[in-house]
């Protein structure tokens, strides 16, 4: 894709119309597109068709993506807006702040809203055209861009932001050594300035890692997918707080505690806290919140006998628990005529996939099953996800958490 030819067109506003128009378009085909082009030959039209296929493969991620300019890297690495309006609330009270790794602009746009001078970086010419051209949409004004590696940065700022590239070469990178910039270089950046919030990947082994005393690993989910674990230092940390799930859109957040609760046998619901608060270790912690316990030592389960708000995960009413046998697994969805089986599993040595080609559905009702190990042995609980939270009495509040 030729960028800079895209945006010395993009520079009239009449040229801007016909890219609106373009966008407008569904369903090319290559007759459409040969025709386009033949017929526009003064006009970059391959270039705006590359871009409208990264607005439309963003749009659900990026619900204004119709309005910015992407790199096919750039497209897959940019944080959702969910996410970039996180990420801008934790800088909020900081007047200078530094967007290192840039990327297109996503986190860039919302982070410089509301602040006295941001610097933008990175080490990608095209990229840093793109971020420049995306913020220029919004009247933004108060960004130095430059062109550099993330850690070479030696501007005084009150803070960083760093989303470093998880893709460097081909694949996707997990070990933060093998980051762009290195997750040391980034730690060095500390000499600059101390406040520093890194995006990490959700995949990461975070035990592994040496973190500086003054540091909070959130572990941030957006409608129940973990999306990043955000390493915060210095002011950016939350005190006293290691580990720390955060719950997008409802804002919820659940921190690290010490608190131990029982372990018993499985009640009237089945709680199946959200991946955040999982991966952060916080299972006990939320099972202390709703009132709820523990169904294994081994198991992220929860169990109670009263409903609760959904808004930490997803909460089931169980219907049968069996234990673990193929017969009378069949003979339950045959009698109860099951069209629709969802499987969940927790310890159990098959793959649900090879577990399904078992069972024979017919019928026009539906059921969610766990596969569950307990100790030695299997049970199968079968239950139904509930929709609503008002069969009974709620046991915490909804209420709107403040971000630390």
């Amino acid at each position: 894709m030729n960028i800079d030819k895209l945006l010395e067109y993009l520079q009239e506003k009449k040229n801007i119309e016909f890219f609106y128009e373009l966008q407008k378009l569904k369903n090319f085909t290559i007759n459409d597109i040969q025709q386009l082009i033949s017929n526009n030959s003064d006009k970059p039209i391959k270039e705006m068709l590359s871009q409208i296929k990264l607005q439309k493969r963003n749009l659900e991620k990026i619900p204004t993506s119709g309005e910015l300019l992407f790199t096919e890297q750039g497209a897959q690495q940019a944080s959702s807006c969910e996410l970039a309006q996180y990420h801008a609330k934790k800088l909020k009270t900081f007047n200078t702040v530094a967007d290192l790794c840039c990327g297109i602009g996503v986190d860039l746009i919302n982070i410089a809203k509301d602040k006295k001078q941001v610097y933008a970086v990175d080490m990608d010419i095209d990229t840093l055209k793109l971020a420049e051209f995306n913020c220029k949409k919004y009247k933004l004004k108060n960004i130095d861009f430059k062109l550099d590696r993330a850690e070479q940065f030696n501007q005084p700022v009150d803070a960083i932001f760093i989303d470093p590239d998880r893709r460097p070469g081909s694949f996707r990178k997990i070990a933060p050594e093998e980051y762009s910039p290195p997750f040391s270089k980034i730690l060095e950046l500390r000499k600059i300035c101390p406040n520093i919030a890194v995006k990490l990947s959700p995949a990461l082994d975070y035990e592994k890692l040496d973190l500086p005393h003054d540091s909070t690993l959130e572990f941030v989910s957006e409608n129940g997918t973990l999306k990043e674990i955000l390493l915060c230092m210095g002011d950016l940390a939350t005190k006293n707080c290691e580990r720390k799930a955060v719950l997008l859109p409802s804002y919820f957040t659940l921190q690290n505690s010490n608190i131990k609760i029982k372990v018993t046998n499985i009640q009237k619901y089945l709680f199946e806290p959200d991946a955040a608060v999982i991966r952060a270790g916080l299972v006990q912690e939320l099972g202390n919140k709703i009132g709820y316990d523990l169904i294994d030592a081994k198991l992220a389960l929860l169990t109670g006998s009263q409903i609760v708000e959904k808004d930490f995960g997803k909460i089931y009413k169980v219907e049968e628990i069996m234990k673990y046998n193929l017969k009378k697994v069949r003979k339950y969805i045959r009698e109860n005529e099951i069209g629709e089986l969802i499987i969940k599993t927790r310890g159990f040595p098959e793959s649900v996939e090879k577990f399904r080609k078992k069972i024979k559905l017919k019928g026009n009702n539906s059921v969610v099953m766990f596969i569950l190990r307990t100790g030695d042995d299997h049970i199968i609980v079968f239950s139904q996800k509930c929709c609503h939270p008002d069969e009974s009495l709620t046991l915490f509040s909804t209420g709107r958490n403040g971000i630390i």
